[in-house]
């Protein structure tokens, strides 16, 4: 269940497309909304590492994100294990890899996951900004960056996650980094390539049933329009 709590953070602010002009001057979250707001698919690879004091090298995976409005969302883990968290908007599934093909998991998890691929969805729609109740966004403007720092407003959450940081490119045409500083000084870095938007993909991509193979979806996002 900690592994996919995590996904709620991972793909903050990741549909960022529409860009803007280089200016010095600084950049509102009413801005950075409305970029998001205008990525109807978003395709991307993700490397995840893990920092914990317990071990001396971090805990990596990687794997790729699919997203498309409304509310379909595909988190999935290619390496060092293979699983898929999906959702078509109506209901959600998680798949792992057995035997040489997907074996559908039954955890008694159905809300708590709506719950989470709901999140996401509003991030990826743009509405974080207007929401103030969940998180103190402070940005910072760099030459070559736009950093978002969220400090969690519920007890709870901040006794779990001290702060995310969010990495943008400075014309806001993608998410290069997003970091999960924890209390106590552990941290997990998410790194983003091959980032593709609104590019069709494959309608077989969310299915809750049997999921279409990454890499068909892959070569679909990369199909030249």
């Amino acid at each position: 269940m900690k592994r996919i709590a995590h996904i709620t953070f991972f793909t903050v602010l990741l549909g960022l497309t529409g860009g803007r002009a280089q200016t010095n001057a600084p950049i509102s979250l009413a801005q950075i909304s409305g970029a998001t707001s205008q990525a109807r698919t978003i395709f991307t690879r993700f490397v995840q590492e893990r920092h914990l004091s317990l071990f001396n090298e971090p805990l990596r995976s990687e794997g790729f994100l699919c997203f498309q409005k409304p509310g379909h969302i595909r988190w999935e883990t290619t390496a060092p294990y293979k699983s898929i968290l999906v959702s078509d908007g109506s209901g959600v599934a998680q798949f792992e890899w057995a035997d040489e093909k997907w074996k559908k998991l039954d955890l008694g998890l159905g809300d708590a996951l709506q719950n989470i691929v709901s999140q996401i969805a509003s991030v990826m729609d743009g509405r974080f900004a207007s929401d103030q109740r969940s998180y103190t966004a402070t940005v910072t403007n760099a030459a070559d960056a736009i950093v978002i720092t969220l400090v969690p407003k519920n007890e709870s959450m901040r006794k779990m996650m001290a702060a995310i940081e969010v990495h943008l490119a400075a014309d806001l045409k993608g998410t290069r980094r997003v970091v999960l500083r924890e209390n106590g000084g552990d941290y997990t870095d998410i790194q983003f390539s091959e980032q593709i938007v609104n590019q069709e993909l494959p309608s077989t991509t969310f299915d809750r049933t049997a999921p279409v193979a990454i890499e068909q979806i892959r070569a679909a996002a990369r199909a030249k329009p």
